[in-house]
């Protein structure tokens, strides 16, 4: 199901382009503005040239990072000595949306822009991904690819591909909106760092494997002494944390079932019926000026797609243009039962680039690599 790699431009199975970020006159207020435009206009991504031109918030993001791991644990323990359950609710509430802007800095390490200092930068990422609990190695890897095969087949949980079973896909769907897939981030730590030596092999998927099959394949790259590592530094921080707090179970698993459950649902939302292409497969959003802070711009995502290196707070300075699709709508637009692929992309026009207006991108193959980790 492979088309054209860019948009309207690039010949069938090669990537779309990138373009060089330069300097131009088109705005003296923005002088990089055109240069974004011109990416989205083609689909194409933005590498960096100047590594000076957009420096890390290194300070910044340390003192948010500190904040935000002193704030959730906080919450934790609030919630564990809350006497009725509507109190320990409303701080599972807090808890979920504080881990949100935990994710945004995890995310942020995963691209090398939390911290200009190679080492503090994962360091930093690792303590924070020990709160989802997860494994930061196993994040960096599933996320890195993501960029480089986003909207292939892979990662198309919004449509059910030829071979696949219609209610099943549907099933499976609801359940990783409704938290499963936070329910497979410590359960895949512990499940890796239990298999000895240095690398996994999961055999290719035959040529009607379904989605599942086809995006497992990142496990190879997958180092389990660096979940290891991961785990070993999640059991010392939660360790400390509960001598500490005194956590009840019970009002942790209240606390995480709500983060579950907001972390979750909101994974797709930026790519759900996105068009099936490397780089235009995401959209930016309107959010909220508080959350939009809390979530630390993760809501201009289209942008962060075509320059995955610049750090969050130039997001909005450097999009296309403002988002004006609502973040809200967007949520309730996800919630929508997956359709069959061929009944919503016909196979003629998968084959042949273009799609109908009411069906505009194309497809991406498997395995095309677009990013390059800076």
């Amino acid at each position: 199901m492979d088309i054209l790699g860019a948009a309207g431009s690039a010949p069938l199975g090669e990537s779309p382009g990138s373009i060089p970020m330069r300097k131009t006159i088109a705005d003296p207020h923005n002088p990089d503005r055109r240069i974004f435009c011109e990416a989205v206009a083609q689909g194409h991504f933005v590498r960096q040239f100047d590594s000076t031109q957009y420096p890390i918030p290194g300070t910044l993001n340390g003192a948010l990072t500190a904040a935000q791991i002193i704030v959730s644990f906080a919450l934790l323990g609030a919630a564990s000595q809350a006497k009725t359950f509507w109190v320990t609710g409303l701080f599972a509430v807090a808890f979920a949306f504080v881990m949100q802007l935990g994710f945004g800095l995890a995310h942020e390490a995963v691209h090398s822009k939390l911290h200009a200092n190679p080492a503090v930068n994962d360091g930093l990422g690792i303590l924070l991904y020990s709160l989802f609990p997860g494994s930061y190695h196993l994040f960096e890897i599933a996320h890195l690819i993501h960029h480089r095969r986003n909207r292939s087949d892979a990662e198309l949980e919004d449509y059910v591909l030829p071979g696949e079973i219609c209610w099943r896909k549907r099933v499976v769907y609801y359940f990783i909106l409704c938290g499963l897939f936070w329910f497979l981030t410590p359960l895949a730590m512990l499940t890796i760092a239990m298999i000895p030596g240095r690398s996994i092999q999961i055999p290719a998927p035959g040529e009607n494997a379904g989605g599942f099959s086809r995006y497992m394949q990142f496990l190879n790259s997958v180092n389990p002494m660096r979940i290891r590592r991961d785990l070993l530094v999640t059991v010392v921080v939660w360790t400390l944390a509960a001598l500490l707090l005194h956590f009840k179970l019970s009002h942790l698993a209240v606390c995480y079932a709500a983060f579950a459950f907001c972390w979750a649902s909101q994974q797709y939302i930026y790519h759900v019926r996105t068009p099936r292409h490397v780089v235009l497969g995401a959209v930016d959003l309107h959010l909220w000026r508080p959350f939009e802070l809390l979530y630390l711009h993760f809501n201009y995502h289209l942008t962060h797609h075509v320059a995955a290196w610049v750090p969050w707070i130039y997001l909005p300075r450097i999009a296309a243009e403002q988002p004006t699709r609502g973040f809200l709508a967007a949520y309730l637009e996800q919630w929508r039962p997956p359709q069959p692929l061929e009944k919503a992309w016909p196979p003629h026009f998968q084959a042949s680039g273009p799609l109908p207006c009411s069906h505009e991108g194309q497809l991406v193959p498997d395995g095309e690599s677009h990013e390059r980790r800076t």
